[in-house]
């Protein structure tokens, strides 16, 4: 195993220290936001860069490397805290050398972004042993699984225990906000940073959205006044993708002639999807399985599609940033209830919320959507400015610029 990086660092004092497992799609903007904001204020330390390596993804079903840079334009390291295949269990980011960091940098505070590997927890100690202030800004809730009393009793309890370990907390929403009411963080400890991606779409005129999604659908043989209904994600079951198949099976024949289904993905349940499909097919509604598709060429299949579809399962979708950019584009949105991103876009106009795993609510809600589509693909913009990762950063600097200001 290589020598940790982090040991030909110049030592800094006085700075946020943030440490989290890898480089993520969604996070990488925030820091570079955050860089904007507090320039020279902070350092990012990654467990591992697998994902900029390259790794197999079990969800995705085959090797990914995302084809955006995510370590530049804010100062980070990695520290190569690997044990055996990373991200794939607890021990598999280990905390070596952890303690000569801490020794060796004099930082004011730490944030945290998840406790999930022995990595955040060997942090957590020597943050607390040195009594440096830890923030954490992470995607926990309690609603996004089916637990037993007994279970949520003892994972309550380990909450609230953890938690008194934290002086500030960053929500990125109102069930993450809720999780940190309910175990023990007052509102006066807890400052929003929602969640948040990059608006893709951003400064785009009308014209260049049109070109994208004429091309777009050009290139999956789609005709340009269907209707797009389309998935984005793992085609996993926790993502339940097979229920828009079956909603759309409900709906009279008449109302799939001028129907298409879009599949932006890949996963276990490919297969079985293809298997599924030529029922629909024969009644004339195209279906077309896009594959996985990066960060730079996602853009062009929102803006093929007209009602994205999140019918996700209560097994884990703690917020669904599918939805962020389905907004962001100016799609229609249906999703379901155990998705924790439906609490705060649920009531927006071109919006519909579905119990989980119920086809018939599903096809009733895309029925909806389809007889009110949006005046044009601005609609939800100002909404999402404050979801935007330069919000979600403004966030952190302003507690970053207070805690500074007191010393």
């Amino acid at each position: 195993m290589t020598k940790p990086i982090f040991l030909r660092i110049e030592a800094f004092k006085n700075m946020l220290g943030i440490f989290d497992s890898h480089p993520v799609q969604y996070r990488a903007p925030l820091y570079r936001e955050l860089e904007q904001l507090v320039p020279g204020r902070f350092h990012v330390f990654y467990a591992t860069d697998i994902s900029v390596r390259g790794h197999q993804d079990g969800g995705f079903g085959k090797k990914i490397a995302w084809d955006e840079s995510l370590l530049d334009g804010y100062p980070n390291t990695v520290l190569s805290c690997e044990r055996g295949e990373p991200l794939r269990g607890f021990r598999s980011l280990g905390g070596r050398g952890i303690d000569r960091l801490f020794r060796d940098h004099d930082f004011s505070s730490v944030l945290q972004t998840q406790y999930l590997y022995a990595y955040d927890f060997e942090v957590l100690w020597q943050a607390r042993r040195r009594g440096l202030p830890i923030w954490i800004r992470q995607e926990t809730q309690d609603d996004a699984f089916h637990r037993t009393a007994l279970k949520g009793a003892i994972r309550s309890l380990a909450y609230r225990l953890l938690y008194t370990q934290v002086a500030h907390a960053f929500p990125i929403g109102r069930l993450n906000r809720d999780h940190f009411l309910k175990h023990g963080i007052a509102t006066t400890r807890m400052t929003p940073s929602p969640y948040c991606t990059p608006d893709r779409f951003q400064g785009m005129t009308e014209t260049e959205r049109t070109a994208m999604r004429t091309s777009c659908r050009k290139e999956l043989a789609i005709d340009e006044s269907s209707i797009v209904i389309a998935f984005f994600g793992k085609l996993i079951t926790k993502k339940d993708p097979r229920l828009i198949l079956e909603a759309i099976s409900m709906m009279p024949e008449v109302n799939q002639k001028n129907l298409a289904v879009l599949f932006v993905g890949s996963g276990e349940l490919e297969a079985e999807l293809h298997a599924r499909v030529s029922i629909l097919q024969k009644n004339g509604v195209p279906i077309r399985f896009a594959g996985f598709m990066n960060q730079s060429q996602i853009a062009s299949y929102y803006s093929a599609t007209d009602i994205m579809v999140l019918p996700s399962r209560r097994m884990g979708e703690t917020w669904g940033l599918v939805v962020n950019e389905a907004l962001q584009s100016g799609c229609s949105v249906a999703i379901s209830d155990a998705a924790g991103c439906a609490v705060e876009f649920g009531q927006l106009p071109h919006v519909a919320v579905f119990p989980a795993g119920n086809a018939a609510a599903l096809s009733g809600c895309i029925r909806r959507l389809i007889k009110s589509p949006p005046s044009d693909r601005n609609w939800a913009r100002s909404v999402m400015n404050r979801y935007s990762c330069r919000t979600a950063a403004e966030g952190i600097a302003s507690i970053l610029n207070q805690s500074n200001a007191s010393e």
